[in-house]
């Protein structure tokens, strides 16, 4: 039966098939401790608290992608050209992590004093700013670096590393009887976050070396070239972000609450899809203009589309019983999830195609199509939030993600 389908796609698996299966395997391990993580913090805060600390948390998100400026995916573009460089692709992603996510921090603390509301305090929001702008781009460069040597099994520990620090720091504050404010958890997210990367050293070193510093690409060398990237990665992932943002400021911590709770569920489904197209992407870059290169893309699509349905029909199925998982405030995660049941399959098709353009040397293309996603988002959330409620952050995602995969597409039979 296996040589059958291996007949009929054309592909058979190899170092490549593994990598996959080992990363996804990873990123399952991760959505299971976020899981975990979700449902503590959404207890221990209630629908408001956690509301408000989800809102500033995705505010830093926002920014996230631009932490590292592209670096990761430079990483892997230049080792899967020359593997010697592997150590000083390293070294270049520490470095622009840290110039970039500081610079990064100190915008997110002005927007949360002078432009939101509803926030944080200053300290808490810094300690919000220093874990999802350094801490954890850090451990997705390191991610990256995994997936283009092609050793799955170190990314699948790698990625769970950071979310695990914060699930143990969070549950010593339990046990130690905290108060379950915004505040406190904001302090032990980047506690657990400091634990979580400092392991991630450790394995890195284990694997490759230490970074070589002298060898590093020069910082304006690696800005100039990670730029394009970096556009695309804050475009793709902030209009998954703002949306919460906009929900915390327009319709208040209450509702932002439940929203986010069934956005973080279903985006726990999208974790092996992520883990596919980034084993794979390094690989398509490497047989870009091979005869190979179409098969690979293939077996991409069918297995992403396979999966992203299937996820969908799962969250269908459990929708009723998640949100039992979370409490009395949180009885509108189940209507929620029926709106954001299709999101895996269109945003597994949106991945996939988006990852050929790039292996196309289209990544300014792309990057363009996603700033105009992030638009389209913002635009939407806005006229429809007053109106609609938090169904609207939900229908423009979907909206935004078939429009992005229409653009790709043209761009790409284009090419």
């Amino acid at each position: 039966m296996s040589n059958r389908i291996n007949t009929l796609i054309g592909y058979r698996p190899g170092k490549l098939g593994r990598g996959a299966l080992l990363g996804t395997a990873g990123l399952v391990m991760r959505a299971l401790i976020q899981a975990c993580y979700l449902m503590i913090l959404s207890r221990w805060l209630g629908a408001s608290g956690y509301g408000l600390f989800a809102g500033c948390v995705a505010l830093a998100v926002l920014g996230a992608p631009l932490a590292n400026w592209g670096s990761s995916l430079l990483l892997t573009r230049y080792i899967a050209q020359d593997r010697g460089r592997s150590r000083a692709m390293w070294a270049t992603a520490i470095t622009q992590t840290v110039v970039v996510g500081s610079l990064l921090a100190l915008v997110v603390l002005g927007l949360s004093t002078w432009v939101l509301q509803e926030t944080l305090p200053l300290a808490p929001m810094l300690l919000l700013a220093l874990s999802e702008l350094i801490l954890l781009p850090m451990a997705w460069a390191a991610a990256s670096q995994c997936y283009a040597l092609e050793r799955g099994g170190t990314s699948a520990v790698v990625v769970c590393l950071v979310p695990l620090g914060r699930a143990m720091v969070v549950v010593a504050c339990l046990l130690l009887g905290l108060a379950g404010t915004p505040d406190v958890v904001a302090i032990a997210h980047f506690a657990g976050s400091v634990v979580g990367c400092a392991a991630i050293f450790i394995v890195m070193a284990r694997l490759d070396g230490w970074p070589k510093w002298h060898e590093r690409l020069p910082l304006g060398v690696a800005t100039r070239q990670g730029t394009a990237y970096a556009l695309s990665s804050v475009a793709s992932t902030s209009y998954q972000e703002v949306d919460k943002v906009l929900m915390l400021q327009l319709l208040g911590a209450a509702v932002a609450g439940p929203y986010t709770v069934a956005f973080r569920v279903v985006s726990i489904f999208l974790m092996p899809i992520s883990a596919l197209v980034s084993a794979t992407l390094p690989r398509l870059i490497a047989q870009h203009g091979n005869i190979q290169a179409p098969r690979t893309f293939r077996v991409l699509v069918l297995v992403a589309s396979a999966y992203g349905l299937l996820a969908g029909v799962v969250i269908l199925l459990s929708r009723s019983f998640i949100p039992r998982l979370f409490g009395a405030d949180y009885g509108q995660v189940a209507d929620l999830l029926l709106l954001l049941a299709p999101w895996p399959l269109f945003c597994a098709l949106r991945q996939c195609w988006a990852a050929k353009l790039t292996a196309m040397n289209g990544q300014a293309t792309r990057s363009m199509l996603e700033i105009l996603g992030f638009l389209l988002v913002v635009l939407l959330n806005l006229m429809l939030l007053p109106h609609v409620g938090a169904q609207a952050s939900a229908i423009s995602l979907l909206l935004t993600e078939v429009v992005v995969l229409i653009g790709v597409l043209i761009f790409v039979e284009r090419k």
